[in-house]
């Protein structure tokens, strides 16, 4: 296993480049990493290993609010972390350590975490299998790690992020760590609608790349896709002579589906590195996926602004109180 192996060839790459590291034109990426560690910025790999420890770089992400506090036995970091350990599902240096790999069988494991200050990170595996051709005809079928991570939030507004839209297994797993029992009722924050989506593409100061529209008809849906990726379709003016036609054949123009945001560029603010984000709000069914690689720095940000339109901005809105039921 490569050193740094967290951090996406194409993003090393790219660090290589915002560091102007010479002669690496057609180099290994092993040779790459070696380059950027002679010319002194070590330091910068091992902050991008740290921001591609827990994002999966690419899936889904869904955001959970329980009604009921956590447990007195894991409602602070200490304490979960206290309970994880002697419980044996996580090792006792598991702070220096950040990643481990557990032999893999029919038991869901952690083989990551880490704190920093108020907020847990887990990485949640579970075996899975691959089928591959073999031969003239066969296959093999090969076991692999396949690895969720897993945010915790110990904040005043408690909330746990799902980097995964594969709940099934991993969420009965999660609440039987902090301790919950039987059923727990939660608040889906991703859960958006039209004007959410709207405010997050606003705050973001992101552009809808596609979207897709329900329609009552026999066609069912239409998905429009802007030009290149560079266009707003909220703002596109073909788009809105399209909606003018459907409203005038009493047809609904913005029962959204689904859409696509994409944000040109996001810069980490250690390395300089820029790279391009794109994900997916599923208005029907609520969650996000993200379709590139992203860092933890940028996923901050988006759950950042998730919170606040989705969940903060509403709550102050309405007057209500933010804490969870006792």
């Amino acid at each position: 296993m490569r050193k740094y192996f967290q951090i996406p060839e194409k993003v090393i790459r790219k660090l290589a480049k915002v560091k102007e590291v010479k002669n690496i034109r057609g180099k290994d990426i092993v040779d790459i990493i070696d380059a950027i560690e002679a010319a002194g910025h070590t330091d910068d790999l091992i902050h991008l290993q740290m921001e591609f420890s827990f994002t999966k770089n690419k899936g889904g992400l869904i955001i959970e609010r329980p009604l009921s506090p956590f447990p007195k036995e894991s409602d602070t970091p200490e304490k979960f972390l206290k309970r994880l350990v002697e419980r044996e599902v996580i090792p006792s240096n598991f702070q220096s350590r950040i990643h481990w790999q557990p032999a893999l069988d029919d038991t869901i494991k952690i083989c990551g975490a880490y704190r920093d200050a108020n907020v847990v990170f887990l990485n949640i595996v579970q075996r899975k299998f691959s089928t591959r051709k073999s031969g003239w005809g066969g296959s093999i079928v090969e076991p692999y790690a396949d690895v969720a991570p897993v945010v915790i939030h110990f904040e005043e507004n408690i909330f746990i992020e799902y980097r995964t839209s594969q709940l099934a297994n991993i969420k009965p797993f999660i609440l039987d760590l902090l301790g919950y029992q039987g059923e727990i009722p939660f608040e889906k924050i991703t859960k958006v609608t039209n004007a959410d989506a709207n405010a997050i593409k606003a705050t973001l100061q992101a552009i809808y790349s596609s979207e897709q529209l329900a329609l009552p008809s026999t066609v069912g849906s239409i998905r429009l896709n802007s030009s290149k990726g560079k266009y707003d379709l909220e703002n596109d003016a073909f788009v809105a002579e399209l909606r003018k036609f459907l409203l005038s054949h009493n047809f609904p123009a913005d029962d959204r589906m689904d859409v696509t945001c994409h944000m040109a560029q996001f810069k980490d603010p250690i390395t300089g590195v820029e790279l391009p984000i794109t994900f997916d709000i599923n208005i029907k069914s609520g969650g996000f996926k993200f379709s590139t690689v992203v860092t933890q720095s940028a996923i901050d940000h988006i759950v950042d602004t998730i919170v606040r339109v989705c969940y903060i901005n509403k709550q102050q809105k309405h007057g209500e109180p933010e804490e969870v039921l006792s």
